[in-house]
């Protein structure tokens, strides 16, 4: 059985960030709670930020990745606003932090990252129209500000709430960009 550094370094972080400011966390006090040596951690990541972002992968958003193209769009997205909320505390820390790799730039990158191969493989073989590559980019841009704004605001509706405006909102016009496609996959239908 070998031993996920990771995720030891994720989980460290995660407690630590409960009993002092995440933006005050050092590298230093990760490696002395864990036990890991630096060598390792910078052998596994580039600097806190970057394992700020693993913990989102990890912790937040574990089926939206890109070896996951079969996801429930709704049922994984609402896991993740549950997942936002079980760790409230650390993800309106991280998302208020400035900076190179910064969390809310990541994880705009990452949805559009994301939705973009999504949507391709949902597409089809061929190449999806201009048209649907826009709508997708705009949609991933516009969840990513309404998540951001619900983590930072508190969490004002509850997660059901919040999952089903994303996912009206994402299906507005992608019914007929997708009507055209191989497939007749709708993503953001029930």
């Amino acid at each position: 059985m070998s031993i996920d550094v990771k995720r030891i370094l994720g989980t460290a972080l995660l407690e630590l960030s409960q009993k002092k400011p995440l933006e005050s966390l050092t590298v230093s006090q990760i490696l002395k709670e864990t036990g890991v040596s630096r060598q390792t951690f910078y052998n596994h990541f580039k600097d806190k930020n970057d394992l700020i972002c693993y913990v989102y992968d990890t912790f937040i958003v574990p089926d939206f990745h890109d070896q996951n193209m079969n996801i429930d769009f709704h049922d994984s997205l609402l896991v993740t606003f549950e997942n936002i909320k079980k760790y409230h505390w650390f993800m309106k820390q991280a998302c208020q932090m400035e900076g190179q790799n910064c969390l809310k730039d990541y994880i705009v990158d990452h949805c559009q990252a994301f939705d973009l191969k999504w949507h391709q493989e949902l597409y089809g073989k061929e190449p999806m129209p201009d048209a649907l590559r826009f709508a997708t980019i705009y949609h991933a841009h516009a969840s990513s500000s309404m998540t951001l704004s619900w983590i930072l605001s508190d969490m004002p509706v509850p997660c059901e709430d919040i999952v089903q405006m994303i996912v009206e909102m994402r299906g507005l016009g992608m019914d007929k960009l997708f009507q055209d496609s191989d497939n007749s996959i709708h993503p953001y239908q029930k």
